[in-house]
């Protein structure tokens, strides 16, 4: 399916608007639309605060060099190979922007600032739908080789949000490698949540001429609001994006924080396993449940079919109504029949979604 227009998109964290949509009072909610990390920030950013707090008056680096320090010291990428930005979503439009590719391919559902990003930048997008049949999985080899054919580009998300699926890192290498001309961009926002995430990482590899990974901080740190990310890519393609990029993309604050994180190896392995325990637990809990269909995740969030009734909107206005609040993925192309996003929470929060969940009646 080709795109030639933008579309009306409403992100996660947004109750509010749910809640006069559906006529709900307004309160304060366990918000599951979002996915990040359920332990919240790393404890040394709360520590170091007051010093923080002390450098406001300061420029930052120019180019965001306590954030590629961050990506040296832990995923030993250079800073030759590296582009910081505030938060990944910049560079998804930086991208698009800077590449200039005529038509690009978006593996759907996935994240929307693809298309977006692509379309502002005058690209025509090809959608290339997952079935929930076959449980969102990647098409054939074949199949990826006759997209390739016809687009110039390939926006791809591992794992995939907010289907949750991992797709085969070596299946991607290996088509870059047979269209070296055109262009590869795997999001990779998530990534820290997999054990073993350093074996499974492009991240890690020897970045490939037509091949960018992009990542953020904020997932798996719990720092959506300081917007921490970057790309990484060789080293030709990094300095075209450099030179394109404006100065001063991170603020002084954030950067310093990301200098902190390389420290935070308790809080990583302890977040890894906390979230790989309750994602088993809750995704069988889910299964067990009549009216929901929930597809087996990777990381942190869970995505699932209402089947109980035919208006997703029923169960989110009686979940909003018990103080819980889910992400609507029906603006998701594909995910239109009731489909909802469970971000996890802890242990004895999501048991409260559980019971409020089983505590549906539809009648």
């Amino acid at each position: 399916m080709t795109i030639n227009s933008d579309s009306e998109y409403i992100h996660g964290g947004v109750p509010k608007t749910d809640m006069q949509r559906l006529e709900v009072s307004e309160r304060r909610v366990l918000d599951f639309s979002v996915n990040l990390n359920f332990f919240g920030p790393p404890p040394i950013i709360k520590e170091k605060w007051p010093e923080l707090f002390e450098t406001i008056e300061q420029y930052p680096s120019v180019n965001g060099d306590g954030v590629a320090g961050y990506y040296h010291s832990v995923c030993g990428v250079s800073p030759h190979n590296f582009l910081a930005g505030n938060g990944s979503t910049e560079q998804i439009y930086l991208v698009a922007r800077v590449l200039k590719f005529r038509r690009a391919a978006i593996i759907t559902p996935s994240f929307h600032d693809y298309e977006r990003a692509s379309l502002l930048a005058g690209v025509e997008v090809l959608r290339c739908p997952l079935s929930p049949n076959n449980d969102f999985t990647l098409p054939p080899k074949e199949a990826l080789i006759e997209i390739m054919e016809k687009v110039d580009a390939l926006w791809i998300a591992r794992p995939n949000n907010p289907t949750g699926n991992l797709f085969d890192k070596n299946l991607i290498l290996e088509l870059a490698d047979q269209f070296p001309e055109k262009w590869f961009i795997v999001d990779e926002a998530f990534v820290q949540f997999l054990d073993d995430w350093k074996e499974k990482s492009l991240l890690t590899e020897n970045p490939e001429p037509n091949v960018l990974v992009l990542n953020s901080l904020t997932k798996f740190y719990a720092i959506a609001g300081l917007r921490l990310g970057g790309i990484v890519g060789h080293e030709k393609v990094i300095s075209r994006m450099k030179h394109a990029k404006e100065p001063w993309a991170i603020n002084g604050i954030a950067d310093r924080v990301a200098s902190l994180l390389s420290d935070c190896g308790d809080y990583d392995e302890k977040s890894r396993l906390a979230h790989n325990e309750e994602k088993e637990r809750v995704f069988l809990a889910l299964r067990d449940m009549d009216g929901i269909l929930p597809f087996e995740p990777s990381v942190n969030y869970i995505l699932c079919q209402w089947l109980k009734t035919h208006n997703l909107d029923r169960l989110l206005a009686h979940l909003l109504k018990k103080g819980l609040y889910l992400r609507d993925c029906r603006n998701f192309p594909g995910l239109e029949k009731n489909f909802f996003r469970m971000g996890l929470r802890l242990p004895e929060e999501n048991d409260h979604l559980l019971s409020a969940l089983s505590s549906f009646k539809a009648s």
